[in-house]
């Protein structure tokens, strides 16, 4: 199916509330609704975007290795977290929504 800019455009605005001045609890609880959603479409191992464009290139920018400690702040359901973590590094990894 496709998706018009428009469509994509109102979808990141109920996600993200761009635009508009959602509140905190507004946002959460649109992201509590979306988890299972974003737990799918990620997987325990990431999908193709993340595990061929973004983690090649965000793990050689932070070159993580035993010695170091990461903070993965809105980590979702944490599979970046874990492979940092199966890499060595000792990972403390929390997000917005407990659903995540």
């Amino acid at each position: 199916m496709e998706y018009s800019k428009e469509d994509l455009m109102e979808a990141k605005k109920q996600i993200w509330g761009v635009g508009e001045n959602m509140g905190t609890e507004e946002s959460k609880k649109i992201w509590e609704e979306n988890a299972q959603f974003w737990d799918n479409a990620m997987g325990d191992e990431s999908n193709e975007f993340h595990r061929e464009v973004v983690r090649p290139k965000v793990t050689e920018l932070l070159s993580p290795n035993p010695a170091d400690y990461i903070l993965d702040i809105a980590c979702g359901n944490g599979n970046y977290s874990s492979y940092l973590a199966q890499r060595g590094a000792s990972v403390v990894a929390f997000d917005y929504s407990k659903k995540m």
